[in-house]
């Protein structure tokens, strides 16, 4: 598996229109057929920081996703809406070992 997180801190003027690519965009990314899976995760204490967690078959699905409509909407909308550059790490999975697809 492939794994990508990503912290997020958004403008608080500004987070009505985040959530909106951000849904969109995970919620079409799981339908993906090399997405496993798409958390989009709130901060308990600071509404405005958030956190992605993707788990991905391969890095090339990874690369698939990036080539979509809706993540290009995201990635061309978005930045203007955060408080910061947002971090992203790429991770390779260890255990529990991968299962078959």
């Amino acid at each position: 598996m492939y794994i990508v997180t990503v912290q997020l801190h958004v403008k608080a003027d500004k987070l009505e229109e985040f959530l909106k690519y951000t849904l969109d965009n995970a919620s079409q990314a799981r339908q993906e057929p090399g997405c496993l899976r798409f958390d989009v995760l709130r901060h308990e204490t600071d509404p405005n920081r958030f956190f992605f967690y993707e788990v991905y078959k391969a890095p090339a699905d990874h690369k698939a996703h990036q080539e979509t409509g809706h993540y290009k909407r995201w990635r061309d909308h978005v930045p203007a809406l955060l408080a910061e550059q947002r971090v992203g790490a790429r991770y390779l999975n260890v255990s529990p070992p991968d299962q078959e697809w």
